[in-house]
């Protein structure tokens, strides 16, 4: 009770006075500075080895991350009313949808999205607030998948449901082509899956792709994950666990729908903006998958952002990340 009132007490506490007390011990690594918020507020925050928590332990761990995401509200309100509704899919009708309507929409797009927690954590309540200040700002509408986690539901299971929920928006009357993915995280991984998976089979694939700091490559054998292991809300043990913890069998590796590194095809995927933070154990991986679709010939532009961290993007009561989420919204809003 304390930490959460103390948490929402630190975000009225004015950034030039953060600065002003810190000036003498600012983190720097690639010559970035780590934003001051940012780093104290990871300080407050409760910390747990994700790592080390049991198959057994993980749907309490769940249900924990959930309450606290909803007691120290990350995110910023929509200013404007917002309507949600949930649809259930699927051949079971077990596969929830939560649908995002802003009070206006610019555009006959729409965009699916698939939250971030490696395969194993969150959900769409816990990005709720997230993804309606990204449809509220983006004035289009959302469908945010509550995609089945690991490590009760391994490779590609996620991806299959995502594949339902494309068809279940196509049986709708929205054209493929009208369908934007988008993903933080493992969800950006989700995002880049499902377009891999399109161009595999030669099928149409959707319109584009916007993906927040995705996880790419399951090697984690990158100088980021060794300079930001730790400290900066993911480790680079946790991401070796989320990938353990996806992973069905040794042969995942070699398909370019687990590894995203791995995808060698000559077909353009849908045009594609990466986003990437300075201080995030993921963010040269991002970057050469950024570099492998553009020797693919796809059209990608890198939004990166140096000062921030992985997580960020559901984090904008942090002044700084607030700031870079609607720097890269707009830029979203111009291929929509």
């Amino acid at each position: 009770m304390f930490r959460n009132f103390f948490i929402n007490l630190f975000f009225l506490i004015p950034v030039w006075f953060l600065n002003l007390i810190t000036v003498f011990n600012k983190d720097v690594k690639r010559k970035f500075i780590f934003d001051t918020q940012s780093k104290l507020f990871l300080f407050l925050m409760p910390k747990f080895d994700i790592h080390k928590v049991s198959d057994e332990d993980i749907p309490e761990i769940r249900s924990l991350i959930e309450e606290k995401r909803s007691n120290f509200r990350l995110s910023k309100k929509t200013k404007k009313k917002l309507s949600k509704k949930d649809f259930f899919i699927g051949v079971d009708k077990n596969i929830k949808i939560r649908e995002y309507v802003p009070y206006k929409t610019d555009n006959e797009n729409v965009i699916l999205y698939f939250h971030g927690g490696g395969y194993v954590l969150n959900s769409v309540e816990t990005h709720d607030l997230a993804v309606s200040y990204f449809s509220e700002k983006l004035r289009t509408k959302i469908y945010s998948l509550d995609y089945s986690l690991s490590p009760e539901c391994k490779f590609p299971h996620a991806l299959d449901e995502a594949v339902v929920a494309l068809d279940w928006l196509i049986q709708k009357g929205i054209k493929i082509s009208n369908i934007s993915l988008c993903g933080d995280s493992a969800g950006a991984h989700l995002a880049a899956s499902v377009t891999h998976h399109f161009a595999n089979k030669n099928k149409q694939n959707v319109h584009s792709q916007f993906l927040i700091y995705p996880m790419c490559d399951p090697s984690c054998d990158y100088e980021s994950h060794e300079l930001f292991q730790e400290d900066y809300l993911l480790t680079k043990k946790a991401m070796q666990w989320f990938w353990k913890k996806f992973q069905s069998n040794a042969e995942d590796k070699v398909m370019n729908t687990f590894n995203l590194m791995q995808y060698k095809q000559k077909v353009k995927l849908p045009q594609t903006i990466i986003v990437t933070a300075g201080f995030d154990p993921l963010s040269d991986e991002a970057e050469n998958y950024a570099f492998l679709l553009h020797n693919n010939g796809t059209f990608v532009k890198q939004l990166h952002y140096p000062s921030l961290f992985h997580g960020f993007a559901s984090m904008t009561r942090l002044k700084a990340a607030k700031k870079a989420v609607d720097d890269f919204l707009s830029e979203y809003k111009k291929i929509l």
